[in-house]
């Protein structure tokens, strides 16, 4: 039995794509392409989803976290502490603001953001915004992270590009905290759009009014008041994510039933796998197990391969050893290492049982 990474079949299936073709025709129809009711439908449900006080709507995951980063007056000359385990675009963003990324380690379990590390790297630079990611699905320590950064005036922006229905570890969802959330709403999140869109959730109407206008050009009720730029999420892409919210919630309930079924199978093989306690708090975007050695690592993709189950290296590197960012500042061992280890296996909301079966048998028989 061949296991897929994604099931883009049964998330797009036939009922989908009539009432996606519907919303579509309407809008044709109405010539509303920019922004629109459904825009304001996902935002506000979506919101209230994740516990925040607004939700808005950008074009891209990216752009999320540069108009975060504006908001927060990140500029020339600034820094920005940064995961060292990321998508680059979380690094680029903050270059594309004209500021500098300085790398916080990661625990070398999770591949979250470690306080220490930034505590250590807070005592060497003057940092102006930090960037904690939610990496996987697993909710980074942002408890632990606003205590180190509120106290000295830093501002926060969570990278949620995967967290999506997840938890942080006092049980509320991710996206309730008093901080910016970032999404990223690419076809291939636990929530996707039918092409680019994201999102930023914000805990006060100031930064509500800011983020409103930087991402249409900087325009006010009083006109311009600063440089903005062009995100404003286009209708299509708003509708498709205001139907498929209708669904998510057990979508998400059931990457959770898939990831502890593989975690109840797999925990007696020499795979690492994520501590027990994120099982009930991560979104489960990616399933990550960890190897001993990269060379291992590479021997179990090549054994999967073989097997038909797909698998994937997110990350393959871990961001400071990507050309670019070589010559950064800031800690990175534990990354390095977290990077070489890590694969993983299929997550999607379609996992079923017989293809859980297939992927555990074709582990272990890669360790037997």
């Amino acid at each position: 039995m061949a296991v897929g990474f994604y099931n883009f079949k049964e998330l797009h299936n036939e009922q989908l794509q009539k009432e996606v073709m519907e919303r579509f025709e309407e809008i044709v129809k109405n010539n509303a392409f920019v922004e629109g009711k459904y825009n304001t439908s996902f935002e506000r449900d979506f919101a209230k989803m994740v516990g925040a006080k607004r939700c808005l709507l950008t074009a891209n995951g990216t752009d999320a976290l540069e108009i975060g980063l504006q908001a927060f007056d990140v500029g020339p000359g600034d820094k920005v502490a940064i995961a060292a385990i990321s998508f680059f675009a979380t690094a680029e963003c903050v270059v594309n603001r004209g500021a500098t990324p300085v790398f916080v380690d990661v625990d070398e379990q999770t591949g979250l953001m470690d306080p220490e590390s930034l505590k250590r790297v807070l005592s060497n630079h003057k940092v102006k915004a930090v960037i904690p990611v939610h990496i996987y699905g697993l909710p980074a320590p942002i408890e632990e992270i606003e205590k180190i950064c509120q106290s000295r005036g830093i501002g926060i922006v969570e990278d949620g590009a995967q967290s999506h229905g997840g938890k942080y570890a006092n049980g509320n969802p991710i996206g309730s905290s008093n901080n910016l959330v970032t999404y990223s709403f690419y076809p291939t999140k636990n929530l996707g759009a039918f092409g680019d869109a994201g999102a930023i959730t914000a805990p006060t109407q100031e930064m509500t009014d800011k983020i409103q206008s930087i991402r249409n050009h900087g325009r006010s009720p009083e006109g311009h008041k600063l440089y903005g730029r062009n995100s404003r999420c286009d209708h299509m892409q708003a509708a498709v994510l205001d139907l498929k919210l209708q669904s998510f919630p057990a979508q998400n309930e059931n990457r959770k039933a898939i990831a502890k079924k593989y975690f109840e199978a797999l925990k007696d093989t020499p795979l690492e796998l994520v501590p027990e306690k994120y099982l009930d708090l991560s979104s489960w975007h990616l399933f990550p197990v960890r190897l001993k050695t990269k060379e291992e690592k590479y021997a179990l993709k090549e054994h999967l391969d073989k097997n038909k189950i797909g698998s994937a290296l997110f990350y393959e590197k871990a961001m400071p050893e990507e050309k670019p960012c070589q010559n950064l500042e800031g800690e990175k061992e534990k990354a390095l290492t977290f990077a070489a280890q890590t694969l993983c296996l299929p997550m999607n909301p379609f996992v079923t049982d017989d293809e859980i079966a297939e992927v555990v048998k074709a582990v272990k028989s890669f360790f037997s």
